[in-house]
């Protein structure tokens, strides 16, 4: 039998129990169309393991010189300027977000790419479905791909609000189509979840791990009923994610140091090179404190410590009682007593890190640069980035980073809950919203909130999205969402924590600018960007159609 690593592992597609099981794939290029159709489960099962190439494709971390989106909010600053990162200029330039391009946000043509080998997928099933003798096995798969290509037009409807809806294999004639109103495209996506997440398992073989799951997809239904604002999906699909299985789980750094954390729902490995062919990412490239490059980097890797925490989000993050932290109150010893979760997340001076102390101070070995628009390799904000990267793991030098992205988790699934919850009728939800927010405090170790408005509620849901999901590609598009992106992000800088050490082995710290004295801009029009030219020069039905303000 001929194998390949074109499935799972040079595309990276989804995790696997082993790399033995991702290694036995067979690849579905070696056989005509006939052949993927015949029956045979093993070769389907191949053909269907492909079309998760587009998970990977909108992996944050699969891209982080471009997808990175926390990098384009107040609680991640990327310290490039100059090199392939673009989150600056985009939030600090208008030129990169015009009319005739969305910069590092577009992915419609690759997108629509995806979406035609969907729609095939589907075309071709009511042509040879008959040659599957076990019917409710195929239904699973038919279930599988409606997941996937909701899970694509999910990135396409957060750019653009509406978009056109292809759901079948159009040729042509078809060409011309309008785009669906953002109503119209929220309802497709969540009508193609709730088709699949009856029908998909509870649970795969361990050789086909990582396949999403019915927790998988109704975790997912309750993210898009969020933006539809449809709040009694989103609270029914949180209910029967966790009636599926999903829990919490009780330490919050192993969700992202064991790809099999009973927290994880849906996630995407990628492996170390010395197996030929594999991919890595740049996790520890972009994220490791700069120190490590003289004590680890035996391959003689330049840390770049692009993407780092901003003050903005270190302060987020609460007393251990669940006080606000201030730096008038706090700031003689500001990192101790802190919310947990705030160790797990970020590197800050002074942290235990490998057998040494991380020394962010002026002239220490992790660094610390003022933003200049220069080359910059080493943190602009005093802080480092920990939640993506894997203590007294080395061999990153050697092989590239390993590791794996949470894409969904319910925790996220929780907050979705409670938020949803309280959105529908704060008076009548208000015990139960808290529940679900409380319930997840209390497994991060912090003390319970309340709330006596539905708008002091979503303050306290802003804050837990912020520390709970900081760095997971939530931020963004959250605000937007919420329609708080202007009142947050326009006109505004990020900073960081300038820290002098002191003869005495003492620190002082100073807040500062971190974005060289630029202002952010965030507009109205920035709610759905311009749909791209090309659509529009080629499809008749949006020639002379676009989003406000464009």
């Amino acid at each position: 039998m001929k194998t390949a690593k074109t499935i799972l592992l040079a595309a990276a597609l989804v995790t696997a129990a082993s790399c033995e099981a991702v290694l036995d794939v067979t690849s579905p290029d070696f056989y005509s169309e006939s052949v993927i159709w015949s029956g045979n489960q093993e070769t389907f099962d191949s053909y269907c393991i492909g079309n998760y190439g587009g998970v990977r494709d909108r992996a944050e971390l699969f891209r982080l010189n471009s997808q990175f989106t926390d990098a384009l909010t107040d609680i991640i600053k990327s310290g490039d300027w100059n090199s392939a990162q673009r989150y600056n200029r985009c939030m600090i330039w208008t030129s990169e977000f015009t009319t005739d391009k969305t910069s590092i946000l577009d992915c419609w043509e690759e997108c629509y790419v995806r979406i035609r080998r969907y729609n095939e997928f589907f075309t071709n099933l009511e042509q040879y479905r008959s040659n599957f003798q076990d019917q409710d096995w195929l239904a699973v798969r038919e279930a599988e791909t409606h997941f996937l290509r909701a899970w694509t037009y999910w990135h396409l409807a957060r750019v653009w609000g509406g978009v056109v809806i292809r759901k079948s294999l159009d040729g042509p004639a078809q060409n011309d189509l309008p785009i669906s109103s953002e109503e119209d495209t929220w309802k497709f996506i969540i009508d193609e979840l709730q088709k699949a997440a009856p029908v998909l398992p509870d649970k795969w073989p361990d050789n086909w791990h990582g396949r999403v799951t019915k927790a998988a997809a109704y975790g997912f239904l309750s993210r898009v009923a969020l933006y539809a604002k449809n709040w009694d999906v989103a609270i029914d699909a949180a209910t029967k994610c966790k009636e599926a299985g999903a829990q919490l789980d009780p330490d919050f750094s192993n969700i992202f140091s064991d790809e099999r954390s009973p927290e994880n729902l849906f996630t995407l490995e990628f492996f170390t090179s010395n197996i030929a062919g594999n991919l890595t990412v740049q996790t520890d490239v972009m994220f490791r404190p700069k120190g490590d490059e003289a004590t680890h980097a035996a391959g003689g890797t330049t840390i770049l410590s692009w993407l780092v925490p901003t003050s903005e989000l270190a302060d987020e993050f609460e007393m251990a009682d669940g006080t606000p932290f201030s730096w008038a109150a706090h700031g003689a010893d500001p990192y101790k007593g802190r919310d947990p979760r705030f160790y797990s997340t970020i590197l800050y001076n002074g942290a235990p890190w490998e057998g040494r102390t991380i020394e962010t101070f002026v002239g220490g070995a992790d660094g610390y640069k003022k933003f200049d628009k220069n080359e910059v390799s080493t943190t602009v904000t005093g802080y480092y980035l920990r939640k993506f990267i894997v203590e007294n793991d080395h061999g990153w030098d050697t092989y590239g980073s390993g590791r794996f992205a949470v894409l969904l988790r319910y925790g996220e699934v929780l907050l979705n809950k409670a938020e949803a919850l309280a959105q529908k009728d704060w008076a009548a939800n208000k015990t139960e919203a808290l529940g679900a927010l409380n319930e997840l405090r209390a497994k991060r170790g912090m003390p319970d909130k309340n709330a006596g408005t539905l708008d002091d509620f979503m303050k306290l849901i802003e804050h837990e999205r912020m520390v709970e999901l900081a760095g997971e590609g939530f931020r963004f598009w959250d605000l937007r969402r919420w329609r708080r992106a202007v009142d947050v992000l326009d006109n505004m800088s990020v900073h960081g924590v300038k820290i002098t050490k002191n003869g005495d082995d003492t620190f002082t710290y100073a807040q500062e600018d971190a974005d060289d004295g630029e202002k952010r801009h965030f507009f109205e029009k920035y709610y759905a960007f311009s749909i791209p030219q090309a659509e529009r020069s080629r499809n008749g039905d949006v020639k002379y159609y676009n989003n406000p303000g464009w």
